[in-house]
């Protein structure tokens, strides 16, 4: 066990396995085939209780902890990596409104989040401006009344079944990343307007779209934590977002891991099950060490985001080594399962394809080791020694 999980997160992993066995895993093959949009089960995850754990209860959350968001996230992810990317990105959205809300704003805006009743979703990236926040070019300029928004975005999960975003623009063109606002923008503002569901190589049912911003009129509270605030907002939002990153990718890698083990069981060659030989053992065996090791740099750095720890270096670690793990694990998988796993009939075909976008997105893999290796910079005494 990578962590010293309670009783009660215990009862949670257990209730949503058999979530993930019996009403998620059945459906996602013909999802993925037709990219529908899982609205039932986003609706179940809110039945369970599931949109605001880490949202405290005066908010209308659970109040738990993050490690217990992790156990969720693992689970669905487990099942369905679509379900799980609609289900991280909802908690993406709302991340900014619990760091840098006021107390108004929360009741207004994130209360409604957490209890499941409206989507999150997170409007950053544009066509010039991905990892390079300061990029950015929709502009949010002050009206009578508050503010109108005009640009565009591209590649925005859970867009139009969103009820709001949190939306990035600049209020300061000349001011870099100091001159980014971050605003809470409902999904049917006049003046918004969503491309079609993007066609993706995985994860098809989790919609992304392009979005067009034609003076978009927000009220002056909608503005969170400040005209300037809106870059540090994105940035450690998606900082704190790549823990859930991770827990998805441990639990696509957890499932890979199981359907290894099963085939390898089941599979005979030369009058044997295929387990037996040296060459199945040694793939099944590093892809157990491949989920171990992701899931503990998963829950460290959770454990560290709750005592309040600084997590630039620790949440980078923790995205890179579970999301290179799922993607080695996934391949190790589709190996042990041969010509079958390539097959579009079979689930590790889909895994495959689906684990491929963790890599990229909250930033990627090479952001990631460069954000680390700045961190190692700091990190010396007085006589120059890294520790």
């Amino acid at each position: 066990m990578p962590y010293p999980f309670t009783e009660e997160q215990r009862r949670l992993r257990e209730t949503l396995r058999t979530f993930a066995l019996e009403e998620v895993i059945p459906g996602a093959a013909e999802r993925d085939r037709t990219a529908a949009y899982p609205a039932q089960l986003v609706a179940r995850l809110a039945e369970l209780g599931l949109m605001g754990i880490t949202i405290p209860e005066e908010y209308d959350g659970l109040g738990l902890d993050t490690p217990t968001q992790l156990v969720a996230m693992e689970e669905v992810a487990y099942g369905d990596a679509a379900l799980a990317s609609i289900y991280t990105g909802h908690y993406l959205g709302m991340e900014g409104l619990l760091l840098y809300g006021d107390d108004e704003q929360k009741r207004r805006y994130l209360a409604p989040l957490a209890r499941g009743e409206q989507l999150a979703g997170f409007a950053l990236t544009e066509t010039d401006a991905g990892s390079d926040v300061a990029s950015i070019r929709t502009e949010a300029r002050r009206a009578p009344a508050g503010w109108l928004i005009r640009g565009s975005k591209v590649f925005i999960s859970n867009a139009r079944e969103a009820g709001l975003l949190l939306l990035f623009a600049k209020t300061d063109r000349d001011a870099g990343l100091d001159g980014i606002g971050a605003f809470a923008v409902p999904t049917d503002a006049a003046g918004i307007s969503y491309s079609q569901p993007q066609d993706k190589l995985g994860i098809r049912s989790a919609p992304t779209y392009e979005l067009r911003l034609e003076d978009v009129a927000v009220e002056s509270d909608a503005l969170i934590g400040g005209e300037g605030a809106g870059g540090r907002i994105a940035l450690e939002v998606l900082n704190r977002a790549r823990i859930d990153i991770a827990a998805m990718a441990n639990g696509i890698a957890m499932r890979a891991l199981q359907l290894a083990a099963d085939y390898a069981a089941e599979r005979r060659q030369f009058r044997r099950p295929i387990r037996d030989f040296q060459a199945v053992q040694l793939l099944l065996a590093e892809m157990d060490v491949a989920v171990e090791t992701g899931r503990l740099a998963a829950y460290r750095a959770a454990a560290l985001k709750d005592e309040g720890a600084g997590l630039r270096r620790d949440a980078s670690i923790a995205k890179y080594v579970a999301t290179e793990n799922c993607f080695a694990c996934v391949d190790r998988a589709l190996q042990i399962h041969g010509g079958y796993g390539y097959m579009r009939e079979s689930e590790v075909e889909r895994l495959y394809r689906d684990c491929r976008i963790l890599r990229i997105y909250e930033g990627t893999s090479q952001i990631q080791l460069l954000t680390i290796a700045r961190a190692l910079a700091r990190r010396r005494d007085e006589n120059g020694a890294v520790v």
